[in-house]
């Protein structure tokens, strides 16, 4: 019997693979059409979707034997797992008279509880042929003894089989809830019905054959309204109906399912999307149409290529660039945000802003971005990477963390148990320097690992200022920062001249990767499948209606969600109750003539919504593409038109999203069509007033802290007035546009400022003193950070007269500031110099040389009367002390001289140091005790000079709020003066860090300054070259921004490094001639010819051209004969002068060299000690004392491997 058994299993199995007829070589073309394997399928899915699948697959005996057997004997099977394959055996199929003929169950489901006297037998009739179902009358009879091939080979047909079972077992095991029968205590007369028809039908077709197909269809209609009514999902009940109906030849090429692969594939479609096409529960209730607009469609490839961009950042760690245009609605914001979810698995961070045509600042936008970061660290990054990311921060930013605060207040979420609050407001002078103040907290959060991906949209808003913001971000060449940036625009938006062209430009330049996506419309597949998934409805009864929707929108997403969205608003599609599906007709719907622009759609709707609805819009749109939950709770206690409750129904509506932080426009259309709302201008103004008003009262209450948007509203609302005397607008947009210059949001500030000028009544300076200043002031500032130079001066000269001793230093300070920008050095120091005469100082017109240095002399006897070095006993002035205004407006004049003849500057330095220990030292008074210190050294007083520049250091630490002066000082002290006592490494580091303070206060000129010393002390103390060429590539993007302040000496300086270094490495030839301009004739072009002589020297020694290196040597000027540099042209020239062939050496050199190293030595053996020993070492190697010259060869390797010179070191070596 088991052999027999065997046998009829494998026929039963064959002869079912042969009735699947094909039409083509593969199993795509396995046709349904008019077999019994449709019936077959649909009587098994029918079953499974009523009964459920069982506990199949596990090891117990309680089996599904519907399922079982599929899977066993139809699908070619074997499970394992069976306990007990009785029930197994109850399902086969036999060959009767050539035909495979079904034998139905005997035995009820073992998981299924029917009702009294009901049994399986009513699904399958006993022994019903399938002959019935497989031969057409019109056609031919087949030839029984030869039933058709299917093309495909067993196994493929066994594959093709099987991927059906598995698709049925994932859609229905363990999911109860899909299946007609948890719907018996719904609707348990219909259950019972549905039963009760299964006999009646089954044995009318054991009597009678078929007559007319339209009979079976009625009855087969019948059972899918059945099934419907018990709960069955839709889809599963339409395909069991369409199999039916395909079984008898009645097969529609558009709907109807043609092949098991595409039963497959909607079974495939049906698990995958679950929720969208398995709901359960019978619906009672009318729904309405939802939209997922988060789904992306028709952009696989797009996609794809901008998810390869991220997974390269992670590979290479390096940032890149990538833009996304296209027209209006095309997807491109969706396109950015589809990587959200692939980028936060990965671990990285996305963060994103949309700009519009509101946006009065995008650099806001940008920083808004980067203050989303800290709480995505927290969230996404574990405890001990979170404390790591607070320790960087922590080193790395220092006493400056405050100023990172000002910009991104959510970085105190990262804040140490020991971190000090943010300082006061007179530290906040607007100068911050954004870009490195980013690029820091950038190279902290981001990594190879976790990178940062950031996303603004609609960037055709944005202006320089903020591209150049980002420019410097991406392009960091010093850091390790791994940022992805994604910008989208509308491709008819942006015009060749526009920054964002030479924005992407720039970028190629610096060698950031840039790449772009251009998206069109979708194809017809992809609004099929948006249909498909908005209707509920699988995709082959969707083609109609989405060839019409795509003969209509040319695959514009937006065009085609909002069609859609009409079709159904107008009752063109319907949902009905009794179908339980939406429906449509499809030839009514060709004849409707809808507007061909989405815009219009868009309006449409809006005027279709109650009034309390579009007020709301109306309301919103004055805030651009957003607002915040504290806005809109603050105006919804005045506002009626804008309960939340309101809001909601906008966004179930589908014209407003709802996020964390508040609404949002679902897209600028929907914007755009708001803002039309208003009839007039006047009636927008009016409503911005109201808002305005609204938000005023709440932040004089202290309820919101919001002050830009609240002056933006109030400035909108009386926009349409050429000028209005009010007080109080005045002081807001005075605060907003102070707290925009903390964020150094320079743009917005200039916005905020010209306002309050235009609010301030006529008589202000007698009205309104004191606000008046303070406008006038920020006016400047704000004129001054932008460029606009004429108007601050205009804002200052009209505030000097009314000002105290405070604001009046405040100001001219600004406009020396701005003279100096502007190439007028002598009339700032003009300018400085009258301030001074009304403060009591006396500054002489001329000086010469014997009065210079008696007052050099005197103030050096003042110091050393005063003990200098006990700096814990100096009196400190308040900076509100009138007394405060000389000593810094002397540090201003210190600052400017350095441009022009050092004469000048040592002027400046001995009165500053002289009025401070008269009347008290404030932390400017540091800077000028250091250049005082510098003066010293050149003179040969090293020891006064170290003394002096180390009290200046000490000096500053009695000040709370001296960092900005660090800059300065350390430049002075760390670049000249501790050369002779500090390691020159030890030096390096230092003047790096003023570079860094410089950066982060925006002290341009003191972190170039600092730049340029720290790139000359690491050529002294050995950098690798290839370090030190990358230090110098950040420097001279430092400089280009400002390479035309102070005449472009801060670039000609930068280059005498850049070239040096590539001669060096071998990147550029030796030209064996003295190189470099001076850009500014008659300014401070000594120490600039001195430095090119050195740069000469170095060049001309490490090339081998010797006779250039003594010749070098032979131009020292007394000036300079102090200064490191100095000492290092005499090192190299002493050793070029041997190296000379025997007519030119110079012997005379080296005595003068090795002199000077013991000199220097005494003080620093660090840095000199190994110098002098290879002097010593060459000279006796000359001399013929050959054991002599090998012990100090091997002391000189020593000392220089000892003090990490290993340029030195090597040099030595060679020499031995």
């Amino acid at each position: 019997m088991p052999a027999m058994k065997d046998e009829v299993d494998r026929s039963s199995l064959l002869s079912l693979r042969q009735w699947i007829t094909v039409e083509g070589p593969n199993s795509r073309d396995a046709v349904l059409r008019k077999t019994a394997v449709a019936r077959g399928l649909a009587l098994i899915l029918r079953h499974i979707a009523r009964t459920g699948i069982g506990r199949y697959g596990q090891n117990d005996k309680h089996v599904d034997p519907i399922f079982a057997a599929l899977h066993q004997h139809v699908l070619g099977l074997k499970s394992r797992s069976l306990a007990d394959d009785a029930h197994v055996d109850n399902f086969t199929l036999e060959i009767i008279d050539g035909r495979p003929v079904v034998l139905s169950c005997v035995s009820p489901s073992v998981n299924l509880v029917l009702e009294a006297g009901d049994t399986e037998n009513a699904i399958l009739p006993r022994h019903e042929s399938l002959e019935s179902w497989t031969i057409d009358l019109r056609t031919s009879p087949t030839d029984v003894s030869h039933p058709p091939t299917t093309g495909m080979s067993n196994e493929d047909s066994d594959a093709l089989l099987t991927k059906l079972g598995d698709l049925l077992y994932k859609l229905y095991s363990g999911n109860p809830n899909l299946c007609a029968t948890t719907a018996k205590e719904v609707n348990p007369i219909a259950f019972q019905r549905l039963n009760v028809d299964d006999d009646v039908v089954g044995g009318h077709h054991r009597q009678k054959r078929r007559s007319t197909a339209v009979t079976m269809l009625g009855q087969f209609g019948e059972r899918h309204a059945q099934l419907k009514d018990l709960g069955v999902p839709d889809v599963t009940a339409c395909l069991v109906r369409d199999l039916l109906e395909v079984s008898l030849g009645d097969f529609r090429p558009d709907t109807s399912v043609a092949s098991i692969e595409e039963v497959c594939e909607e079974l495939q479609l049906m698990h995958e999307k679950s929720g969208i096409f398995m709901f359960a529960s019978p619906i009672v209730e009318q729904p309405r149409l939802e939209i997922d607009t988060t789904v992306l469609y028709g952009r696989e490839d797009e996609m794809s290529r901008l998810l390869s961009v991220h997974d390269r950042l992670r590979d290479t760690g390096e940032s890149e660039a990538i833009l996304i245009d296209g027209y209006s609605g095309c997807g491109k914001t969706s396109l950015a945000r589809s990587v959200i979810p692939h980028v936060e698995r990965a671990g990285g961070y996305f963060i994103g802003q949309k700009l519009d045509v509101l946006t009065s600042s995008p650099v806001a936008l940008v920083l808004n971005a980067f203050d989303m970061l800290p709480p995505l660290v927290l969230k996404m990054c574990n405890p001990c990477e979170v404390e790591s990311i607070k320790r960087d921060l922590c080193s790395i930013f220092g006493d400056q963390l405050a100023s990172l605060v000002r910009l991104l207040p959510n970085a105190a979420l990262l804040r140490t148990s020991t971190w000090s609050s943010p300082p006061s407001a007179s530290q906040l002078d607007g100068k911050l320097r954004v870009d490195y103040t980013l690029q820091l907290f950038a190279r902290i959060i981001s990594s190879r690992q976790r990178p940062i991906v950031l996303h603004l949209d609609d960037i055709q808003h944005t202006d320089q200022y903020s591209l150049d913001l980002l420019q410097h971000i991406l392009c960091d060449i010093k850091g390790c920062s791994s940022i992805l940036f994604v910008g989208s625009f509308r491709s008819n938006e942006l015009g060749d001249e526009h920054p964002v062209n030479g924005f992407m430009r720039k970028l190629d330049r610096n060698g950031t990767l840039t790449s772009n996506i251009h998206l069109g419309g979708i194809k017809l597949e992809s609004i099929n499948a948006l249909v498909s998934n908005s209707l509920r409805l699988v995709p082959r009864y969707c083609k109609d209606l989405s060839r019409e929707i795509y003969r209509r929108t040319d695959g514009n997403p937006l065009f085609a969600i909002e069609t859609l969205r009409s079709f159904v608003g107008t009752g063109l599609i319907e949902y009905r109750l009794r179908q339980r599906r939406w429906c449509w007709d499809i030839d009514q719907i060709g004849d409707v003539k809808l507007s061909d622009n989405v815009s219009d759609l868009i309006t449409l709707k809006i005027a279709a919504l109650p009034e309390k609805n579009r007020q709301a819009l109306k309301a919103l749109s004055c805030f651009g593409s957003s607002a915040n939950h504290d806005i809109l709770n603050t105006l919804s206690m005045e506002l009626e038109n804008l309960q939340l409750g309101c809001s909601d129904e906008l966004v179930n509506a589908g014209l407003l999203n709802k996020n964390d932080t508040g609404y949002n426009f679902s897209h600028d259309k929907v914007l755009e069509a708001a803002v039309s709302l208003f009839p007039t201008e006047f009636e927008r103004a009016d409503c911005h007033r109201d808002i305005g008003r609204i938000l005023l009262d709440a932040f004089d209450t202290g309820v919101l802290e919001c002050v830009g948007i609240v002056a933006d509203q109030c400035n909108l609302g009386l926009a349409s007035e050429a000028h209005v005397a009010c007080t109080n607008m005045a002081r807001l947009n005075e605060k907003a546009a102070a707290s925009a210059l903390k964020k150094a949001n320079r743009k917005s500030a200039l916005h905020y400022s010209s306002n309050a000028m235009r609010h301030l009544p006529e008589n202000c300076w007698q009205s309104e003193r004191d606000l008046s200043i303070r406008v006038y002031l920020t006016h400047a500032k704000s004129a001054a950070l932008n460029g606009v130079v004429n108007e601050a001066k205009v804002a200052i000269n009209k505030l000097l007269p009314y000002a105290n001793a405070i604001d009046k230093m405040a100001a001219l300070s600004l406009k020396s500031s701005i003279l100096a920008s502007s190439r007028q050095i002598q009339e700032a120091l003009a300018t400085i110099v009258g301030a001074l005469s009304d403060l009591g100082e006396t500054i002489p017109q001329t000086y010469d040389e014997e009065t210079r240095e008696e007052l050099f002399a005197l103030t050096l006897q003042t110091i050393s009367q005063h003990s200098i070095s006990e700096v814990s006993e100096f009196k400190l002035v308040s900076p509100e002390d009138a007394a405060a205004a000389i000593i810094h407006f002397y540090y201003l004049a210190i600052q400017l001289s350095h441009l022009l003849h050092p004469n000048v500057l040592i002027i400046f330095a001995c009165k500053s140091v002289m009025a401070s220990m008269k009347v008290g030292w404030t932390k400017c008074s540091c800077f000028s005790l250091a250049v005082f210190g510098s003066r010293a050294l050149v003179r040969g007083l090293v020891d006064e000079s170290l003394t002096i520049g180390f009290s200046a250091l000490k000096l500053m630490e009695r000040f709370s709020d001296a960092d900005d002066q660090k800059t300065f000082v350390y430049g002075v002290y760390y670049g000249t003066i501790a050369n002779f006592n500090t390691p020159f490494q030890l030096c390096c580091e230092r003047l790096n860090h003023g570079k860094e303070i410089g950066l982060f206060h925006g002290n341009h000129m003191g972190a170039i300054w600092n730049g340029n010393f720290f790139l000359h002390s690491g050529l002294l103390a050995a950098i690798e070259l290839s370090k030190l060429q990358k230090e110098c590539k950040y420097q001279e993007g430092i400089v280009e921004g400002d390479k035309d302040q102070y005449f472009g000496t801060t670039a000609a300086y930068t280059d005498l490094v850049k070239n040096t270094l590539d001669i060096l490495t071998g990147d550029k030839p030796f030209s064996g001639r003295i190189e470099g301009d001076w850009p500014c004739p008659g300014a401070n072009v000594i120490r600039y010819e001195f430095l090119k002589k050195y740069h000469h020297s170095v060049r001309a020694f490490w090339t081998r051209d010797f006779s250039q290196c003594v010749w070098c040597t032979s131009f020292l000027e007394d000036m300079y004969k102090n200064l490191p540099t100095s000492i290092m042209i005499k090192f190299y020239g002493g050793l070029a002068g041997y190296c000379l062939s025997e007519s030119e050496t110079e012997n005379s050199m080296i005595d003068v060299a090795i002199a000077t190293m013991k000199e220097k030595e005494a003080k620093c053996a660090h840095n000199f000690r190994n110098k002098r020993l290879l002097l010593e070492a060459e000279k006796l190697s000359r001399a013929g004392e050959v054991e002599e010259a090998d012990i100090a060869y091997l002391s000189a390797i020593e000392a220089a491997c000892k003090a990490r010179f290993v340029h030195e070191q090597g040099l030595a070596c060679e020499l031995a």
